[in-house]
């Protein structure tokens, strides 16, 4: 019974974000255009090298290719936000029964939600995600979570975290150790990811530059406050929602320096809200 209001909710919730109107949603006119461009996009990447390609998100491209291929511009696009919505929504609910009615809430929270409809590549990415995040086995995590950062590059950060949390649980790293060493790490990335973009051909090169003006702070303020909270509830706490603490302290850590951070925060602010 359970299964079945969860399969109806979600349901819902994943037509409703697709059946919204087109007009008047940022960048929705790019995302038209997708599933007729992808081809000639990817061909382009091709003709620059293998290095170029995987740098470029190709599993994105690949995806709007095949569905521009067999349907119209806005079928493609409300097909990507129903597939998005739905998997993450009935994921969500259906692994965590117990905090059904809060759940409800993150699927409703701003943040959240516009992943699904203003930015679809990285809701699509978010979805394949949490497909990896909740399988049973390691294979089909890494396969899933592996595919992410080809379908919106922010991942490749969130991989980055991962598998910093991985080495230090290995080495059994005492939990003020790991916090100084994600912030250590975070802030080097934040002040090099405008280079490294360079260097590997990504097209958010010009995009990830450290940013000139000085940001507001009103979200850095808001979040260091959940991260306070998040940390006064002990070492135990800690240990099991380190991934999610590392995700968080990546924000604050490059909030000052670059755009990019936002970007990630985006793609991996599930994770904190669950903790």
């Amino acid at each position: 019974m359970k299964k079945l209001v969860t399969l109806f909710i979600s349901l819902i919730y994943a037509a409703l974000l697709a059946s919204a109107p087109m007009e008047g949603v940022i960048d929705r006119e790019n995302y038209l255009e997708m599933g007729r461009v992808s081809p000639l996009i990817l061909a382009r990447y091709v003709g620059q090298g293998v290095q170029s390609v995987i740098a470029n998100e190709p599993v994105w491209l690949v995806i709007n290719s095949a569905l521009g291929f067999l349907f119209e511009d806005e079928v493609v696009v409300r097909i990507i936000i129903f597939f998005s919505a739905f998997v993450v929504s009935y994921l969500l609910l259906i692994n965590n029964p117990k905090n059904f009615f809060w759940l409800l809430l993150i699927l409703v929270f701003p943040q959240v939600m516009k992943n699904f409809v203003i930015h679809l590549r990285q809701g699509l990415a978010i979805a394949v995600f949490m497909l990896g995040w909740f399988s049973s086995g390691n294979k089909k995590r890494v396969f899933f979570i592996g595919l992410t950062p080809f379908i919106h590059s922010s991942f490749f950060i969130i991989i980055a975290i991962l598998l910093g949390n991985w080495l230090l649980k290995k080495l059994r790293a005492a939990p003020d150790f790991k916090l100084l060493m994600y912030f250590t790490a975070s802030l080097s990335l934040a002040l090099l990811v405008t280079q490294v973009a360079a260097l590997i051909g990504a097209r958010q090169a010009k995009t990830t530059a450290v940013m000139e003006g000085a940001a507001s702070g009103v979200g850095f303020l808001f979040w260091s406050a959940i991260l306070v909270i998040l940390l006064l509830q002990g070492r135990q706490f800690i240990h099991k929602y380190s991934v999610a603490i590392g995700i968080l302290i990546f924000y604050l850590a490059s909030y000052f320096f670059t755009p990019i951070a936002g970007r990630v925060f985006e793609s991996g602010v599930l994770l904190v809200l669950l903790a």
